[in-house]
């Protein structure tokens, strides 16, 4: 009985994907500005917050599933009957679900812990909340325990993932437009189905405009081939779009990474939030592990001398012609260019590892409403300006809104967590 219900919901899904997404994205937007509207209004956001993320969760693996799934004896009948009826071409998946769907589909150890990792996430803030509200004495310890379970998640994904770094959002994301999952009016001969796949696609006299249509209103060809144009890394295997961590130095700063929150949070329950030490000790660990993280690509000395000998620098060239020869000013130009071979092992190797490292050096920016430097620096500027603009006709509106969530950020941990 519950398994019928489930299709019928899936089934429902399918038919008014566009009106759900909208709807989704319309409860996100609401429970913004729900907080000081009325009382216990930001547990109620919260809670509406969370639910919608869990759900919408649930409804990106419907539409991964009914998009990208293969067409095989083991595809249940609602899948085939929706990818029959795709309005047009299916988009070209992206890297980052190319990666995590490989992952997700060969390791049950990586699905189980990814789910779970993403459901905590959804859902912590509001923990929190009920938490500081029935036991507030306690508030750390869950807080401590939430920590805990996540870096234990984020290790098993790196076992799970053969040792390879957590890329987050840890598994697919909805990336297709839904409208492709509505039925449109078209002709026999605007579509071709293929023999092997059973997908519909749209025929390429569709996209060649008509003699009396001018030519500013052409149809791109040109974009819409080049979107379906597959690069050396949309063929590499997807296990190979992120490198495994670089012996002890990689594995010691994945290790340091994961495990920062977890001793931020228990400094912060023995000093407290408006303490530097606590501060100190996260910023410095998150740079330390960017640090290490490069560093362990960087080939031992026996390799590094097969490489060929690097260009002079620019500036190694102009000491040179000034007549100054001085090693120190040598080794500090050296430094300073990217002349050396062994850097271009330092870049990212797919927009995978360049997605998820820019994410983690932007992390950086939250420390300015952590700390000392929340309380000392930015909330008296953004007090200040919530101040001024009080009395202002539209302006004044978005700044009750950010006057209402300075004291969440001073009493809820997961505001500003990562």
């Amino acid at each position: 009985m519950a398994q019928r219900a489930w299709h019928v919901y899936e089934r429902f899904l399918v038919s008014n994907a566009s009106q759900i997404t909208a709807l989704e994205s319309s409860l996100r937007s609401i429970t913004y500005i729900l907080p000081g509207r009325f009382k216990d209004a930001e547990i109620a956001g919260e809670a509406i917050y969370a639910g919608v993320h869990l759900l919408g969760m649930y409804h990106d693996s419907v539409l991964f599933k009914i998009v990208y799934s293969r067409r095989d004896k083991g595809t249940d009948s609602l899948v085939k009957q929706a990818r029959d009826e795709l309005a047009g071409d299916l988009p070209k998946m992206s890297l980052h679900a190319r990666y995590t769907n490989y992952w997700r589909s060969s390791s049950r150890m990586y699905r189980s812990a990814a789910l779970m990792l993403m459901m905590i996430e959804a859902t912590q803030l509001l923990i929190e909340m009920i938490a500081r509200r029935k036991t507030r004495t306690h508030a750390w310890d869950i807080i401590v325990g939430i920590e805990t379970l996540k870096a234990l998640l984020r290790l098993g994904l790196v076992r799970a993932s053969q040792d390879r770094p957590v890329i987050e959002p840890c598994l697919p994301q909805r990336e297709i437009d839904p409208s492709l999952l509505e039925k449109r009016a078209t002709t026999d001969l605007d579509t071709w189905r293929g023999e092997r796949t059973g997908i519909t696609h749209r025929s390429l006299h569709t996209l060649m405009a008509p003699k009396n249509q001018p030519s500013s209103e052409e149809p791109d060809l040109y974009d819409y081939l080049l979107s379906h144009t597959l690069t050396d890394q949309d063929v590499a295997p997807p296990a190979r779009l992120v490198r495994t961590l670089q012996g002890t130095i990689g594995s010691a700063a994945e290790s340091l990474w994961i495990l920062r929150p977890l001793l931020y949070v228990l400094a912060l329950r023995k000093w407290g939030k408006r303490d530097f030490k606590p501060y100190v000790l996260s910023i410095s660990m998150e740079l330390f592990a960017r640090f290490l993280r490069r560093r362990s690509f960087y080939l031992p000395y026996d390799d590094a001398t097969k490489l060929p000998v690097p260009p002079m620098s620019s500036v190694s060239l102009m000491l040179s012609m000034l007549g100054i020869e001085n090693s120190f000013f040598d080794w500090v130009a050296g430094s300073l260019s990217n002349t050396d071979p062994r850097y271009q092992l330092t870049k990212p190797i797919s927009s995978v590892e360049r997605d998820e490292w820019t994410a983690r050096n932007r992390s950086l920016w939250w420390y300015l409403v952590r700390g000392p430097a929340w309380y000392n620096y930015t909330r008296p500027k953004i007090q200040g300006l919530v101040r001024r603009t009080e009395n202002k006709r539209i302006i004044g509106i978005f700044g009750s809104i950010a006057g209402e969530y300075l004291p969440l950020v001073d009493d809820y941990y997961y505001y500003t967590a990562t």
